[in-house]
């Protein structure tokens, strides 16, 4: 399904689009707005495949729309309208990022048509991004081991910004699974959770933990952690690794929120991991926690190319410097997400992430730099030391009982 944003200053002929639209079974307007600047907020909270925009609009015109579009959402194809036939519109248009030009008045089939041509490039550039489909998805972790490190507000900007810069079918999972907090920080309200899933996982494939994720508006999915805590209990860690199993086979890219207890089902989702990025802040107890992390992981075999360091809260006053941090842990950290004092706060109350109100703050471009190195070679680290030959071990009984 291709969605559809409209964006014009003429209440009729949004209408009269959307009216033709509707009979054609693969788009979807997902939205309509009536000027430059409500039509970009919508477009960033709705993460359309394509926008279609009126170059003349009072206020924020069509061209400055596109710029903020495009500049922040590289994967969303804008379309511009226009009664003007001249070339000098159609090269501005193309400047601003646009990639088709229509003339009004608009010719009933021609619409559907150049949506489906804009729409088939980003298609064509996502698969060449990412080479060869691959056979399952792709399971990003993040996690940090000391509470108010800011995992949950990573791991949710972060699932958005992915779909936002691949276009592809994204899932955020709440393993944090006592307290977690995806659902309420996407303003999600729903008794369906992970639990369900680890009831029935005999029956577990991609089709049915489809049906459990919920959607947001955004375009990603949420498979929500237990309404209750004592339902934690019910996802084992065998139940764990094979409820990703499935949701890997239903999605392209898998975000996890790990939350910050290391438990059996942590472990779990870790084998599974593809990339983990373990979070610290700049703060002494953190960066302990860190160190002893990493000891865990490589007493449990996770090979270094696994996982990757993320500063949280960087540059915070009274910080630990960054470089202080890696001298410390002995690698390199892939990114430095800075220090906002208001912005994940009121996120969290008003269950709007940061990155659908305004993703040109320093945090959410940080953010879709750590998207883009997510979605492109594993990134690289200076290795704490030679990794040792050691058999793997499996959950924390067999890991303490070696202490």
């Amino acid at each position: 399904m291709i969605r559809v944003v409209l964006v014009d200053d003429s209440a009729d002929i949004v209408s009269n689009i959307e009216r033709l639209l509707h009979f054609e079974p693969d788009i979807e307007v997902v939205g309509t707005a009536n000027d430059g600047e409500t039509g970009v907020q919508l477009v960033r909270e709705t993460h359309p495949d394509v926008v279609v925009l009126d170059i003349n609009m009072p206020g924020m015109d069509g061209l400055t729309a596109a710029e903020a579009i495009t500049s922040t959402m590289p994967g969303t194809q804008v379309i511009m309208m226009s009664v003007q036939d001249d070339v000098d519109y159609l090269r501005r248009a193309m400047v601003a990022g646009a990639r088709d030009y229509i003339l009004k008045p608009l010719d009933a089939g021609e619409v559907s048509t150049r949506i489906r041509q804009v729409y088939g490039i980003s298609e064509g550039k996502a698969k060449q991004a990412a080479g060869d489909e691959p056979e399952k998805g792709r399971i990003v972790t993040v996690f940090g081991p000391r509470g108010g490190c800011g995992c949950t507000t990573v791991a949710i900007n972060l699932a958005l910004a992915l779909r936002a810069f691949t276009k592809r079918k994204v899932v955020i999972v709440d393993a944090a699974l006592q307290f977690g907090d995806v659902g309420v920080m996407l303003n999600l309200h729903d008794n369906r959770s992970i639990a369900d899933l680890a009831r029935k996982v005999d029956e577990l494939d991609a089709g049915f933990a489809t049906e459990v994720t919920i959607a947001h508006t955004s375009g990603i999915r949420a498979l929500l952690a237990p309404s209750r805590p004592e339902a934690a209990e019910l996802v084992t860690a065998d139940a764990m690794r094979r409820v990703l199993q499935a949701v890997r086979q239903a999605f392209d890219l898998v975000v996890i929120d790990g939350g910050h207890a290391l438990t059996d089902t942590l472990l779990a989702a870790i084998d599974e991991t593809d990339q983990l990025l373990l979070l610290t802040t700049p703060d002494i107890p953190s960066i302990k926690n860190v160190r002893l992390m990493l000891d865990v992981l490589e007493a449990i075999g996770v090979p270094d190319e696994r996982r990757s360091l993320v500063i949280s809260q960087a540059g915070r006053r009274y910080g630990v410097k960054s470089e202080d941090i890696e001298r410390s842990l002995g690698c390199r950290a892939i990114a430095a997400v800075p220090f906002d004092e208001a912005g994940p706060l009121l996120a969290a109350n008003q269950g709007r992430p940061m990155f659908l109100v305004d993703p040109e703050t320093p945090l959410c471009q940080a953010i879709m730099a750590l998207a883009s190195l997510v979605t492109g070679t594993t990134a690289k680290e200076q290795p704490l030391a030679p990794p040792a030959e050691k058999p793997k071990v499996r959950g924390l009984r067999a890991l303490w009982a070696k202490a």
